[in-house]
């Protein structure tokens, strides 16, 4: 499966990251190759991924000489016009960049999910997630379903821990293998929907086409 990883910007992409966002995309993209899975990463350009990267800025903001958050949804929004428009050079975008990224997930034609991370509680958010509720999201605690029971969630996978230096070698394969069945269950449920939906559009078209002729 060909799949579009769009990372956020704030932290580089890599194992030790403090940023769990930063630190899913790693781990997400690592199980997923290792099991023969043909990963792209959109992020920073110092990021440390396993599979290929697309560098959207040279460095991830928090490396900036002043902190510039400013151009974090600049660059949200520039990841996602590049993973949007590869087409059918990918089957599935994979969204870390927070819900900047709803409404060009609602009008895509492109199968898309979203992890989310962090909490729920503010009323402002969610009311924002049940503006978008019918969006594939996964979920990274319980407590986000409880916080918000009626958004789309399709399965609940938790980031891992950070890890030092010394320890990226020692995740175990069991870590790996859950997380990668986990996600490609996901993956394969969201393109089986999205395959049947466009199956049920055509005919419509076909009986509208040949009405009007008549």
């Amino acid at each position: 499966m060909r799949i579009a990883q769009v990372s956020q910007f704030f932290e580089e992409v890599s194992s030790e990251s403090e940023s769990p966002d930063a630190r899913g995309v790693a781990f997400v993209t690592r199980s997923l190759i290792r099991f023969g899975h043909d990963v792209t990463v959109f992020a920073s350009g110092d990021s440390r991924v396993s599979g290929r990267l697309v560098p959207v800025s040279p460095r991830a903001l928090r490396h900036y000489p002043a902190p510039k958050r400013h151009l974090s949804e600049g660059l949200t929004f520039l990841a996602l016009e590049k993973a949007f428009s590869m087409g059918s050079a990918v089957d599935l975008i994979h969204v870390h960049a927070g819900f900047s990224a709803f409404p060009l997930m609602r009008r895509s034609p492109l199968p898309t999910v979203a992890t989310v991370y962090g909490s729920l509680d503010a009323p402002e958010v969610l009311r924002l997630f049940q503006e978008f509720r019918e969006l594939s999201l996964v979920a990274t605690s319980a407590e986000q379903i409880r916080q918000c029971p009626d958004a789309n969630w399709l399965a609940l996978i938790p980031v891992p821990a950070p890890c030092q230096p010394s320890e990226v070698h020692a995740e175990t394969l069991d870590s790996l293998v859950e997380t990668a069945t986990a996600y490609t269950a996901v993956y394969e449920a969201i393109i089986k929907n999205a395959a049947r939906r466009a199956q049920t559009v055509r005919p419509i078209y076909a009986l509208q086409e040949a009405q009007t002729v008549v």
